[in-house]
């Protein structure tokens, strides 16, 4: 479809296969051209009915050679590019050059910026269509919808494949490396016990960068099986979590990171939801784990708290830590995406597994921040009959 559709330029990729479904078998007639020019970039088949020409006749002509309406409509082109706002017209019909009446409504299509791009315009005909051309345009939309959504369709299968074969490698890889990684962590160790003095100072040095490297590389492994993990077939069990027995386990599994800070770990009241346990678990231990990991000058504070919004629980994670850019907001939650390199260890995957876990319960999750100031980091689940 053309660009005036997408809000970008000709060269741009076209709509997602239901928006352009929803332009190509409308009943009302529609066409889009470029701002100042009036020239026309797309038209859909019950505009080609009502005009009376072939798409081929009508893309790239000035919009007043294409439809034949009086002046007082053109004008209102430009009204909408200046101003960036609708127009409908109320003050009287228009008449084309084959004796039919219509009407206009132009809107603009504007970008991410608010930039105008583009227009559309809606033409109804005042009188009623007759039976023939109806027909034609409803054979016309049928025939359009059925081969856009056996493309669909088949673009569908495509992208299921896919991702089918994208997690198949993922989990055989991560899986498979795991052992050679154990093998050289633990040769590279018996090389420090056995040959302890032996060793000059660079030697040493070398073998310890291997021991790390092994070390971060088995850690990163084993979360990309976990964040593979999270797509799994969402025939795994789903059962009623309570939530604040997912929060006690969690703290008994960083007991050792709570103890070394010295971190304060709370939480109110949790609800009872639906879901599987592993996933609660790793959802709350990354979020709480990041909090200690990214504490700043003082022993870290860390708050778990649930606030029931009509058909969802909000929850929020609450620390005082180092904080977040309000730039990296969505950086974060990228796979491998890390803000402090090297200078905290970690993998860069876990908030992508919370967010991949928050959106497979039918919830979001987002975070607010101040650089020096603590995080926030806020998730919703939908409330359903049973939660309390």
């Amino acid at each position: 479809m053309d660009a005036i559709l997408t809000g970008e330029s000709k060269q741009q990729p076209e709509l997602p296969a239901l928006c352009r479904l929803i332009a190509e078998t409308a009943p009302v007639a529609m066409a889009g051209v470029d701002g100042p020019s009036h020239v026309v970039r797309y038209v859909n088949p019950a505009f080609c009915l009502l005009i009376g020409k072939a798409r081929e006749e009508l893309m790239e002509k000035s919009f007043s050679e294409a439809a034949p309406i009086q002046s007082e409509c053109l004008s209102l082109l430009d009204r909408v590019y200046r101003s960036g706002k609708a127009e409908v017209h109320t003050g009287g019909e228009h008449a084309a050059s084959d004796g039919f009446y219509w009407s206009c409504v132009i809107w603009p299509v504007l970008a991410a910026h608010g930039r105008c791009i583009g227009i559309m315009i809606q033409v109804t005909e005042s009188t009623p269509v007759p039976l023939q051309r109806m027909n034609q345009a409803l054979i016309l939309g049928s025939v359009h919808q059925h081969e856009l959504t056996e493309e669909a369709e088949r673009l569908n299968e495509e992208l299921r494949r896919a991702n089918d074969d994208l997690k198949q490698f993922a989990f055989a890889a991560s899986h498979d490396l795991q052992e050679p990684l154990r093998m050289i962590t633990s040769f590279s160790q018996l090389l420090l016990k056995g040959y302890r003095g032996e060793l000059d100072g660079e030697a040493g040095l070398c073998v310890d960068f291997i021991t790390k490297g092994a070390r971060h590389m088995r850690d990163l492994l084993a979360d990309l099986l976990s964040y593979t993990g999270t797509s799994a077939d969402r025939e795994e069990a789903d059962e009623w979590i309570d939530l604040n027995t997912i929060f006690e386990k969690v703290k008994e599994n960083l007991t050792t990171a709570i103890e070394e800070s010295s971190s304060v770990v709370t939480s109110g009241d949790l609800p009872t939801v639906r879901g599987h346990d592993a996933r609660f678990v790793q959802l709350f231990q990354n979020l709480i784990g990041n909090a200690i990991k990214y504490r700043g000058g003082s022993p870290p504070h860390v708050h778990v708290s649930a606030e029931k919004r009509k058909a969802e629980w909000c929850f929020a994670v609450a620390d005082n830590g180092i904080g977040i850019d309000p730039q990296y907001y969505e950086l974060i939650f990228g796979v491998f995406k890390r803000l402090h390199g090297n200078t905290i260890p970690g993998t860069g995957i876990g908030l992508a597994i919370c967010q991949r876990v928050v959106e497979r319960c039918g919830g979001r999750i987002w975070v607010e921040s101040r650089v020096g100031r603590g995080t926030t980091f806020y998730f919703t689940l939908p409330i359903r009959e049973g939660n309390r």
